[in-house]
């Protein structure tokens, strides 16, 4: 029987296009503890005044000095970059050798089955467990992991083709645990 359309508040919904994995995927496992920062929550405006600063210094070391319209042509070479804070910045350098480290586990384990890094296709489910009482985002928190696992080269990328469905949960773990730990499972299909 084919599925139908189901209508909405106007806005007829097509069945989901819903991967399955089926029969003979296997599920790998990695485990961080500590703070995982939200990656989009902790971006910084800095000003680039590289191009400014040598202008300046360049018409300065030629004349001895510069005219407020040479000033002012300065000031138009700086320009604004957003780059991550640096408690991101520190997390990825903290936790991309655990997460390497526990691949190579893997690696080692499943080699003999064809499991290669990165993984072109899999689903994810992530669990925080928070060791404090803030109440936390849990979906920037995820973004975060994800790009961790791109950056430690486990999975291609997080787009919808490479990685998905995804499951992420968090809760509070208050007096229970000393820090918080983060639970990331992949399934994929070798």
């Amino acid at each position: 029987m084919a599925k139908r359309f189901q209508t909405y508040f106007g806005v007829s919904i097509p069945p989901f296009k819903e991967r399955k994995l089926g029969a003979g995927s296997i599920t790998i496992r990695f485990v961080l503890t500590g703070k995982v920062p939200s990656k989009k929550n902790n971006t910084m405006a800095v000003s680039v005044r590289k191009d400014a600063r040598k202008f300046i210094n360049d018409i300065f070391t030629a004349r001895g000095t510069i005219t407020k319209g040479e000033a002012h042509a300065a000031i138009k070479k700086v320009f604004a970059k957003v780059r991550p804070n640096q408690d991101y910045q520190d997390f990825v350098d903290k936790q991309k050798p655990v997460i390497q480290a526990q691949a190579l586990y893997w690696s080692n384990r499943l080699q003999a089955k064809g499991l290669i890094f990165p993984l072109p296709k899999a689903t994810m489910s992530v669990r925080f467990y928070f060791n404090n009482r803030y109440i936390q985002d849990t979906v920037n928190k995820q973004q975060s992991i994800q790009d961790l696992l791109i950056a430690s080269q486990v999975i291609a990328n997080d787009d919808y083709a490479t990685l998905n469905p995804i499951h992420a949960a968090s809760a509070c773990y208050y007096e229970e645990i000393i820090e918080g730990i983060t639970f990331i499972s992949l399934s994929f299909r070798l």
